[in-house]
C-alpha cells in the first residue's frame, strides 16, 4: 500500500510537471472540427481517446473469455456432482491416486477438461 501511495505521488508530481511546461495554446483542426487550448489538454484527450479506443477493442475477448470460464465453471460443478454421486454410492471404496506409467479410461470430465 505505502508503495501505492509513493508511485501516485511520483505520477502526479510528473504529470503536474508536464502540465506546467507544455501550457502553450495550440490549434487543433479535425474534420471541420476546431479547437484551441493549451498543449496539455491536447495531449490528454488524445491520451484518454487512444485508452477508450483500446479499451473497447478488448471487449471482444474479455466477453469470449468470460463465456470460455463461465462453461469450465459449469463442466467442474457437473465433475463434482458426478463424483460426488459415485463416491456416496461406493462409500467403501478410497481413492487412489493416478499412476502417470499406467494409462487409465478417458471418461466425461477428463474430455470436458481437455
Amino acid at each position: 500500500m505505502k508503495s501505492a501511495l509513493t508511485l501516485a505521488i511520483a505520477l502526479t508530481a510528473l504529470m503536474v510537471t508536464f502540465s506546467l511546461q507544455n501550457a502553450q495554446t495550440v490549434q487543433v483542426h479535425f474534420l471541420g472540427w476546431y479547437f484551441e487550448g493549451a498543449l496539455v489538454l491536447v495531449l490528454l484527450m488524445s491520451f484518454a481517446m487512444g485508452a477508450l479506443t483500446m479499451y473497447l477493442a478488448s471487449l471482444p475477448a474479455r466477453f469470449a473469455r468470460n463465456r470460455q470460464l463461465a462453461e469450465q465453471r459449469r463442466q467442474l460443478e457437473a465433475c463434482t456432482r458426478s463424483l460426488d454421486r459415485l463416491q456416496s454410492a461406493h462409500p467403501g471404496v478410497k481413492h487412489r491416486t493416478h499412476n502417470p506409467s499406467r494409462p487409465r479410461a478417458a471418461n466425461a470430465c477428463d474430455r470436458a477438461t481437455a
